[in-house]
């Protein structure tokens, strides 16, 4: 439907309406124990209209090739005060063949997994979230080296080494299975107009010292009909990932976590991505793709033939291009040289590693003015390329470290680019919702998902404000940089936060902390 047809809606009723879908992740498993201070950067301007393009495909002019060894290099920006990434990382070559048509996939996955825990391991998780859908997921072959014995506890396979994994030593895990898609719009599943791999492979959770392996079950509000914010933690790691479509490639569009390399529509790609939480398919025979560039960043969008009437697949562009270069200055330069804006078919947002989705019904809505809950959500969603992407946390646990953060980040778009709706933003986006509550109780705290959005993202933004007040703007945003790199390829906690934020108050925070932050 045409976006202009809802122009006699209140603002305020479909703010409340899109706000409950707010960013981000979908929904396997309970938890078992065994995982320089910066300078102060000047607001970033306002941008210019930028020339904007239409890109035939997402595909890069190499053939796919065969990679067998894990890569071990150090992905970093020398511009920037980003550290490079730790290693030796988990490795994942994931070849896939997929029908779009049929809603299969056939999946060979190989995974190079190094013990860095500093501990000997007698028995690794894999955990397998597609099987919270049933018959989504058809296991043939996993065999280990070395060898191993295995048992399932839910979504998790168990891996009982033979002998233990000495600290530094590798373990190789192959596994071949086959995806059928469940019928269902979300973050995995098909419909008739998308197909969507999130969260859609084997892996082996994040370690934690002192914790273990962190697995967490997923939370669902029934009288919502949603899941309540996400749960998977993931270290960084390395992808190789191969795609093959056998129907009719010539009329299918891919977006995904890296640029494609491969001849476009050719129906054969290679995708290589280091140094990221996981890594993300959107595919579509219905996409209009646009691009624009902000440097050496390639920005894309996904969208549908109603937003391509309306020229919302364009007009994303320019606020997406502000908004990355604001976090750029503000934290440090983005790391790689592609993100993608996918329209999603369901009612949600989401970010993943080099790629957001946002709900086609915050498309739908679209009016050209930056009093739209369009503008508000893709600077709040870009922004997790930063706070999930680089900067990691348990989301099931301390979910404010990305969501409230992401939320405030909306405020800082429009301070740089619309200073005159910042009191707008504040009356819509929070205060009509009167949120309260703490930020910091993580996904399972009573009161579903209205509780979980008042609290992590609403009050978790009123936080950062009571934090940058009682500190100052000067060292408000030294600190938030400082903790921005230090926590770079890292999984946050709480106390790294306040830790670091602490260290450049020049009065006590512990006030602020008892008012937002649980006992």
């Amino acid at each position: 439907m045409h976006p202009k047809k809802f122009t006699r809606i209140s603002l305020l009723s479909f703010l409340i309406i899109s706000l409950c879908l707010t960013a981000c992740k979908t929904p396997a498993v309970p938890t078992q124990s065994a995982t320089a201070p910066a300078v102060v950067s000047p607001p970033a301007g306002t941008l210019p209209a930028p020339e904007i393009s239409v890109a035939s495909s997402a595909a890069a002019q190499t053939e796919p090739q065969q990679q067998n060894a894990p890569t071990q290099e150090p992905l970093q920006n020398p511009d920037s005060l980003l550290a490079a990434a730790p290693g030796p990382r988990t490795h994942y070559q994931l070849d896939v063949s997929m029908d779009y048509y049929s809603r299969y996939a056939n999946v060979v996955e190989k995974i190079s997994y190094t013990n860095t825990t500093g501990t000997e391991l007698t028995q690794i998780p894999l955990h397998i979230p597609m099987r919270h859908y049933p018959g989504s997921y058809h296991q043939g072959i996993l065999s280990t080296q070395p060898a191993s014995s295995f048992r399932e506890q839910e979504e998790v396979t168990w891996l009982d080494l033979e002998a233990p994994l000495q600290p530094a030593a590798e373990l190789v895990i192959d596994i071949v299975y086959r995806l059928v898609m469940p019928n269902q719009a979300a973050t995995f599943g098909a419909t008739d107009q998308q197909t969507n791999l999130v969260n859609w492979y084997p892996y082996i959770p994040a370690y934690r010292e002192g914790q273990g392996y962190v697995i967490h079950q997923p939370v669902y509000d029934n009288e919502k009909k949603v899941y309540v914010g996400e749960y998977i933690v993931n270290e960084i790691s390395d992808f190789d990932v191969s795609l093959r479509l056998t129907n009719r490639p010539e009329l299918i569009e891919v977006a995904a976590s890296a640029e494609a390399e491969g001849e476009p529509k050719s129906g054969n790609y290679r995708y290589r991505l280091q140094a990221a939480r996981g890594f993300a398919f959107s595919i579509s025979d219905s996409y209009f793709i646009h691009e624009i560039k902000e440097g050496d960043l390639t920005i894309r969008s996904y969208s549908f033939i109603n937003h391509e009437n309306a020229g919302t697949g364009q007009a994303i562009l320019p606020i997406a291009s502000q908004a990355m270069r604001l976090f750029s200055d503000r934290f440090f330069p983005y790391p790689r040289d592609l993100v993608s804006i996918v329209v999603a078919d369901y009612l949600h947002n989401m970010e993943m590693d080099g790629m957001v989705m946002i709900s086609y019904g915050v498309f739908d809505f679209f009016d050209n003015t930056a009093k739209n809950n369009l503008t508000i959500l893709t600077p709040h969603e870009l922004s997790h390329q930063w706070f999930y992407s680089v900067i990691g946390n348990d989301q099931a646990l301390e979910p404010w470290l990305d969501e409230a953060i992401a939320t405030y980040c909306e405020l800082l778009y429009y301070e740089a680019y619309h200073p005159e709706l910042v009191s707008w933003w504040w009356d819509q986006r929070v205060d009509v919702h009167n949120p309260s509550g703490y930020i910091n109780p993580g996904i399972e705290q009573a009161g579903g998902y209205d509780a979980y959005r008042n609290g992590v993202y609403l009050e978790g933004a009123r936080f950062m404000r009571a934090l940058r007040e009682s500190m100052g703007d000067e060292a408000f945003f030294t600190a938030f940089k400082d903790y921005a790199n230090t926590m770079a390829w890292k999984i946050s906690s709480s106390q790294d936060f306040k830790s670091i934020f602490d260290k450049h108050s020049p009065v006590d925070l512990s006030p602020v902390y008892a008012r937002y932050f649980s006992p």
